[in-house]
């Protein structure tokens, strides 16, 4: 299918939001060639809501995890572009639109991404626009930050995601993040800036947890090592970058903490932050001690003076 375009929908216990995510879909200016939900093991019955969508096809598998539920959705289609979205965020209008002009103005693009915003349960904002231009070099710039921000807003050339391996399913968060590094490895990553979706803050988010998430992100920076460990400048970008995720969850975490006394929660929330702690006083360490390892070496090669 020439210049067509997929979207996946991926749902587990979510089938309250997926009516309007598959609105979303349906909504846009260029209409996608095929709409699939993948069911990965829900018990909630999101067959009963895609049933009221004709367009809409259903795919269904035992529990596997989100990476393995967007890799059958990638199977299952035979589009030439392709979005992934979780049944608990929503399109912009002219999400497919933009992606495919994106594209088509970088054919090699492996994928292409553009702006989203937060919106609450109920659909009302939670801030402005997010949009983070890629720099020259999209492997180095993922080194020190996700500057994607949501997945949603990704549009891949389906058979270069396919090329790289797709998704690790044995991931259970920022899986992801992975394909980016991996896909950055192989092909160009372009951007614009157009609003192509919503994020739902909803707080049952599998990024709800600050020390879950920063333990994984940290596991994607650590496989990047066999990329980086003979550069130096790219190994430094490489710890740098787990000391950007550490300052950045540490604000997350604060958030958390709030939001558990507001919902007293505050066990729950202390709980995170111990192990949160335990992760960043490691991360620190190590740091400063490729610090002193750096200085020592610069002082070796340096010419003694007589």
């Amino acid at each position: 299918m020439t210049n067509s375009i997929a979207l996946v929908i991926n749902t587990y216990q979510q089938a309250h939001f997926l009516s309007a995510s598959i609105e979303s879909g349906l909504a846009q200016t260029v209409p996608f060639d095929e709409i699939i939900v993948v069911d990965d093991g829900s018990t909630d019955n999101p067959a009963s809501v895609v049933a009221r969508y004709p367009a809409v096809r259903l795919v269904t598998q035992p529990n596997a995890g989100l990476g393995a539920a967007r890799n059958t959705g990638l199977k299952a289609c035979s589009s030439s572009y392709i979005v992934f979205l979780d049944a608990d965020d929503l399109l912009m209008p002219n999400a497919a639109r933009a992606g495919l002009t994106c594209h088509a103005l970088n054919p090699p693009a492996g994928l292409v991404y553009g702006a989203h915003r937060r919106i609450g349960t109920q659909g009302e904002p939670l801030g402005g626009d997010v949009y983070s231009e890629m720099g020259i070099d999209a492997f180095r710039t993922f080194l020190t930050g996700n500057v994607i921000g949501m997945h949603a807003t990704v549009v891949y050339d389906r058979l270069k995601l396919c090329d790289i391996g797709a998704f690790d399913a044995s991931l259970p968060r920022c899986e992801d993040y992975d394909v980016y590094f991996r896909m950055a490895t192989k092909h160009p990553v372009r951007s614009h800036s157009e609003v192509v979706a919503l994020y739902r803050w909803h707080g049952q988010n599998m990024s709800a947890d600050p020390s879950v998430m920063l333990k994984w992100v940290l596991c994607i920076n650590d496989r990047q090592r066999a990329f980086t460990a003979g550069t130096v400048l790219l190994e430094d970008e490489r710890l740098l970058g787990r000391r950007v995720w550490v300052r950045y969850y540490k604000d997350e975490m604060v958030s958390d903490l709030k939001r558990g006394y507001r919902a007293q929660k505050a066990l729950v929330s202390v709980t995170r932050n111990l192990r949160f702690a335990k992760i960043a006083t490691f991360e620190v360490g190590r740091w400063f001690i490729h610090r002193l390892e750096r200085v020592y070496r610069r002082r070796a090669k340096s010419p003694s003076c007589n």
